[in-house]
This record gives structure tokens, C-alpha cells and sequence, in this order.
């Protein structure tokens, strides 16, 4: 009787490879090859097995705080934060990627850090720093909140633009919402026309907003800092920096060069907390 055995037994005598186990192995020896090499960082070598063990505790630890996600999702501000959200993120398309990538796949760009194929997936200096890929489940999550906040939107505002951030003044309470005129999970970029709806604590957000100022995307400087220009009036703008060079937050630059400090919000949980 040809049992699974002795197929098993044949196929070891033909030198036929069995399934599961030849990816298994490559894998683990591209993993070994990344934790022996000469030229790769520590933290290059610990994420590569971190990933590979599926270990999320060792992939928080490895973390630069806040990992920032494509708004509307929420960045991650801690590492028990990552714990949970660590397959969400690191999904097996990703895992499969780092762990399946030896040696000659991760590169320096100076002060930018170490990536893996050219910047798609994850970026790495002193610690994990940003994470390019977007996973299935997360581009589900992302879809949905986006369609949420859009229907939020008072219906004469609202048609052909999508959000892309959600600040808030805590000082005076002034929530102020950034659209882009493209439907791309990440934003950022220069060429598409940007408008900032700004609601005053009186306003209904669900309603029309005390200013709604048209505006554009810059990259300054090497390090392609991100800044908003908004017309307020002829001769009158307001630049908003989504992170500040000199303190990482985001804030509010004024026609007079008044710096106002925002925070980071969410549209969707602003909008359905009762006043």
C-alpha cells in the first residue's frame, strides 16, 4: 500500500524538496545571515528576529515613540499600545518580506537610517521609526474610518474631498480639519490642492466651519519637513507644520510669526463626543 510515509520516504530519496520545509529553512538561514553579518546595525538584527519570532514584545521594545499610521488611524504612542497592535501591523505578507531578505536588501541612507528595499517597508536608525507598508487589515480600517469622517462632513463641504489630518488648539478649543482633493492612504505629498476647514468651540462640526482657507504642501529643506500654506486673505497666510522641527508637535504659524502649539486629534472622536 503507498502510504504518506512512503511518499515521504521517496521523495527524501529523490532529493525532492517537501513542502513547508525548504521556505522554512531558507528563511531561517537568510535570518541567521542578517544576525551574523558584519555590517548590519544591532537594531537591523534584533527586528529581523523579533519578526521572525513573531515576537511583538521585542518588536515594542525596539520602537521609537509615536510610530505614526496613516490618518484617520491612530498613531502608536506606547509599546503596550504596539503589543496589541503588532499583527495588525506586521502582518505575514510583511513577516514573509523581512524574514525571506538577506543581508544585500537592507541599506544605509545617511541620516535617514537603514531600510529594506529602498524605503517601502520599514525604516530603522537608533530604533523602528516608521513602517511604509500598509497591511490588508490596516487598508480595511483605513477605508472605513475615511468614509466615516467623510460622511461627517456638512454635505456642501463635502463632495471630492478626503482627510487627511485633524489638529486641536487646547488653549481656545479650535479644532482645525486639513482635506486633500486625492483619495491616497498616504498624504503628504506636493501637487494636490489642500484646504483647511477651521471650527471655532461654538461651531457645530457638523456644520459649516468659521473659515475654510485654500492652500498647498511644501517639502522644506533635506529634511523634507512638511508644511501647509493656507490663503487666509490676499497677502495674508497661515503656515501649519505638522511636526515642528524644533519640538516634533505640530503647530500653527500666524501672519504675525505667532507660533501656536496644536495637538494631534481624531475627526471621527470629535465629532460623536457630546458636548
Amino acid at each position: 500500500m503507498f502510504t504518506k510515509a512512503s511518499a515521504i520516504f521517496m521523495a527524501i530519496v529523490a532529493g525532492i524538496p517537501l513542502a513547508g520545509c525548504g521556505n522554512s529553512s531558507s528563511s531561517e538561514s537568510r535570518v541567521d545571515a542578517v544576525e551574523n553579518s558584519d555590517t548590519l546595525p544591532a537594531t537591523v538584527k534584533l527586528l529581523v528576529r523579533a519578526v521572525a519570532d513573531n515576537d511583538s514584545a521585542g518588536f515594542a521594545e525596539l520602537v521609537t515613540y509615536p510610530i505614526q499610521r496613516p490618518y484617520p488611524l491612530h498613531d502608536i504612542d506606547s509599546k503596550d499600545q504596539m503589543k496589541s497592535y503588532y499583527k495588525e501591523m506586521i502582518d505575514d505578507s510583511l513577516r514573509n518580506v523581512i524574514v525571506k531578505a538577506g543581508p544585500e536588501r537592507w541599506k544605509e541612507y545617511g541620516w535617514r537610517g537603514w531600510s529594506l528595499d529602498d524605503g517601502q517597508y520599514i525604516w530603522v536608525d537608533e530604533g523602528v521609526y516608521d513602517v511604509q507598508y500598509l497591511s490588508q487589515k490596516e487598508i480595511k480600517m483605513l477605508d472605513s474610518l475615511t468614509d466615516e469622517e467623510v460622511r461627517s462632513i456638512e454635505p456642501s463641504i463635502r463632495e471630492g474631498w478626503f482627510p487627511v489630518l485633524c489638529l486641536r488648539n487646547d488653549g481656545n478649543g479650535k479644532v482645525y480639519r486639513v482635506d486633500s482633493n486625492s483619495r491616497e492612504r498616504r498624504h503628504h505629498k506636493e501637487g494636490k490642492h489642500y484646504r483647511m476647514a477651521v471650527y471655532g468651540p461654538a461651531n457645530d462640526l457638523r456644520g459649516l466651519p468659521a473659515q475654510l482657507l485654500d492652500g498647498e504642501l511644501e517639502n522644506e529643506g533635506s529634511a523634507n519637513t512638511v508644511i501647509y500654506r493656507f490663503v487666509v486673505r490676499p497677502g495674508e497666510e497661515v503656515l501649519l507644520e505638522p511636526e515642528s522641527p524644533e519640538t516634533g508637535s505640530p503647530v500653527l504659524i500666524e501672519h504675525n510669526d505667532s507660533v501656536v502649539p496644536l495637538r494631534r486629534a481624531y475627526w471621527h472622536e470629535l465629532v460623536n463626543t457630546p458636548k
